[in-house]
């Protein structure tokens, strides 16, 4: 019997190792309202013996934050927020 194959999916973070040995992770969290740039969740893992590992799971969680809607929808600074509400 003939096998089905699924499409993959198109995963939605990056994993990328440093120098240093520790794993940086970053997954896309849409547009930013307020610059009109490409947002993304980032977050750096220690070098270490289960770093590889680590980073995986931190991927997961932050692609669940976004799929959840827990994440900062924009990252910019107070000083940005209050010019664009008092023009």
């Amino acid at each position: 019997m003939a096998e089905l194959k699924r499409p993959r999916r198109r995963q939605r973070g990056s994993v990328e190792q440093l120098r240093s040995g520790a794993f940086r992770v970053r997954v896309y969290a849409g547009i930013d309202p307020v610059s009109g740039r490409k947002h993304y969740l980032k977050e750096t893992i220690p070098a270490g013996l289960r770093a590889a590992a680590e980073a995986d799971k931190v991927m997961r969680r932050l692609a669940n934050q976004v799929d959840e809607q827990r994440q900062p929808r924009t990252s910019a600074t107070v000083d940005q927020l209050l010019e664009r509400h008092l023009e």
